[in-house]
């Protein structure tokens, strides 16, 4: 494990993260409906080699194939009883492609499930099934997690404590807003900041969404109330559309690269990207960062 923390890397220097798996893994001839993450365990060179792909187009940083891999979810597929399996196998495939000089961080996705009292799924529940997961996650080696694309506070703040409860050595946690600066549960940038670091974790920032522009002005917003905090971006390659019943995300490399100034004037320290990105997309970054 790389002996920095990703905190004490991002307030030296910025780091460039990967870009999407799920598009990546949907080229590589995912079928439509398939769970993702059983790939780590049937297709685990394909999974490699797209780690591979983002660590020659210059990531510093790989984020597992684990956004779902979370018993709720796996069960859907069959897999409820695998969870440690399938995320042992990703953790594994993607330290072997980040070698020793690279982090790898361990996705957290949302349960799927709403919370009380807007649904079934108790805040304990919720930790538990967290607990579950990331535990799995820092016993294969991960150097921490990355909870992503939530846009429930409280569920955030639930896995984000089972990641302190399972002793990772860096938690990252982002929020998905839309339009308007708000999660689709109306959390703003600025309580998400504030709530998130109070809560325990160590880095906090933005991914997914309408891309770059609404990454950005969220990001804006947290530096505006936090401006000593290293933040995270990480935007869809544009805004997606469905065409044939596939979705398609239209945004250049390098229109995606063209943010950079501006993400890094807003404290953006770790770049990367999210859905519809790509290889040719962190090439693109990587280029504009003058890496």
């Amino acid at each position: 494990m790389p002996t920095q923390s990703l905190r004490e890397r991002l307030l030296r220097e910025v780091v460039l993260a990967d870009g999407a798996m799920g598009t990546m893994l949907q080229r590589a001839g995912l079928p439509p409906g398939h769970c993702t993450e059983e790939w780590n365990l049937s297709h685990p060179e394909a999974v490699g080699a797209i780690h591979r792909a983002y660590v020659e187009a210059g990531a510093q940083l790989l984020e597992t194939n684990t956004l779902g891999a979370n018993r709720i979810n796996l069960s859907r597929h069959g897999l409820g009883e695998r969870v440690a399996e399938v995320n042992a196998a990703a953790v594994k495939l993607a330290l072997a492609e980040a070698r020793t000089e690279r982090l790898v961080l361990a996705s957290v996705g949302p349960l799927g499930r709403l919370l009380e009292p807007w649904g079934d799924l108790s805040r304990e529940q919720a930790f538990e099934v967290f607990l579950e997961q990331i535990a799995a996650q820092v016993e294969a080696g991960a150097d921490g997690v990355c909870i992503e694309t939530f846009g429930v506070l409280e569920e955030a703040l639930e896995a984000v404590r089972a990641a302190d409860r399972a002793g990772a050595p860096s938690i990252a946690c982002t929020m998905t807003f839309d339009t308007g600066g708000r999660t689709y549960m109306g959390v703003t940038a600025e309580r998400a900041v504030q709530e998130l670091r109070g809560g325990g974790a160590h880095v906090v920032g933005a991914n997914c969404g309408g891309g770059p522009d609404t990454i950005l002005a969220a990001v804006q917003e947290m530096h505006r109330v936090a401006p000593d905090e290293p933040l995270i971006a990480q935007p869809n390659a544009g805004k997606p559309r469905l065409a044939a019943a596939q979705t398609l995300f239209d945004l250049t490399p390098e229109a995606m690269a063209g943010y950079v100034p501006a993400l890094l004037a807003a404290g953006v320290r770790l770049i990367g990207g999210c859905c519809g990105s790509t290889p040719e997309h962190i090439r693109a970054l990587a280029s504009a960062l003058g890496r």
